[in-house]
């Protein structure tokens, strides 16, 4: 007999037992002639570019992501993150990471060393524990979100289990850093602390941090610690915060040269002045993208809204 809670499961995502059983177990229905297993997952490499380490994703099927959008709305949602915690959170942003740290003597950045990969089935299993369900239902729903035991970067849940599991983490670390006078954010795997220097020097932010990690299983990216003074450009996921919150002056420089050569050589010219091997309508999308996100940070410039009023004219040409 199915477990009620199982049913329920099945009721509120509007998917089969059966079909949510075989997505769990990471296999799809036998083919009747040829009896192969396919995967429900599948591998994504993300160039980063010189310098960088190409991003892995395991990118799961139309039928999961669709399973798995329907456990994010149906049930994740129904859980709150940390108040330190800004991403992938209904109503946050890039901004909401980067303003508390605005005008500060000095900022620390962290990073969490293969983010993702350091949270395990059991602790996602702790998640969905705290919905009150049955064994095999919690199960159900963990196995539905986890790939080889771990949290797949590639699944439209991961990131919001993520800041669930890192929940007690966040609450714990923010209390420590108000009682020293510390600014505290939490970026998926960056982590942004801003005070004065004596303050975050002093309180030795890093091995606290990493102390608390180790008892995640989860380590720092040495490579990725950052302090920057207030005589630097200090930038919060890429956002300069030394004043006030601003793109950066090279992103801003170059909106303005890529608006001027569209204008004045055309879209199909200026593509090939810049040696890019792409649609002239993914780069104007590309553009306006990079547009609206400056006018996120700074909506009153009017020198920005003239380029997104610019390009959008251009699209519509």
């Amino acid at each position: 007999m199915t477990d009620s809670d199982v049913l329920k499961i099945a009721s509120e995502i509007e998917i089969s037992v059966n079909k949510l059983y075989m997505l769990s177990n990471n296999n799809s229905p036998r083919h009747k002639s040829r009896k192969k297993k396919h995967r429900n997952y599948h591998t994504v490499i993300i160039h980063r570019g010189r310098g960088h380490r190409n991003r892995i994703l395991s990118v799961p099927n139309t039928l999961l992501k669709l399973v798995q959008r329907k456990i994010l709305d149906c049930f994740l949602y129904q859980l709150e993150t940390s108040e330190y915690s800004t991403a992938y959170c209904k109503g946050k942003s890039l901004l909401d990471n980067a303003s508390p740290h605005i005008r500060k003597e000095c900022v620390l950045k962290l990073d969490i060393s293969h983010f993702f990969d350091s949270i395990t089935d059991d602790s996602v299993y702790l998640v969905f524990k705290q919905f009150g369900l049955s064994v095999p239902a919690t199960s159900l729903l963990t196995h539905l979100c986890t790939y080889k035991g771990k949290l797949p970067q590639g699944a439209p849940t991961s990131p919001y289990i993520a800041n669930l599991v890192m929940k007690n983490f966040d609450k714990k670390l923010g209390k420590w850093c108000k009682e020293r006078n510390i600014t505290y954010t939490r970026y998926c795997d960056d982590m942004t602390f801003s005070g004065d220097k004596t303050s975050v020097r002093k309180n030795k932010i890093i091995v606290k941090v990493k102390a608390m990690l180790g008892s995640m299983d989860m380590k720092l990216n040495d490579k990725k610690t950052i302090f920057i003074s207030s005589s630097q450009q200090q930038r919060v996921t890429g956002i300069v915060v030394n004043e006030k919150a601003a793109i950066p002056r090279e992103m801003r420089r170059s909106i303005r040269q890529e608006v001027y050569y569209c204008t004045k050589f055309g879209i199909s010219d200026s593509l090939q002045q810049q040696r890019l091997d792409i649609s002239p309508d993914k780069y104007l999308h590309s553009l306006l993208g990079r547009i609206s996100f400056a006018l996120q940070i700074d909506p009153y410039n009017s020198e920005i809204q003239k380029y997104f009023d610019t390009v959008k004219q251009l699209m519509n040409a």
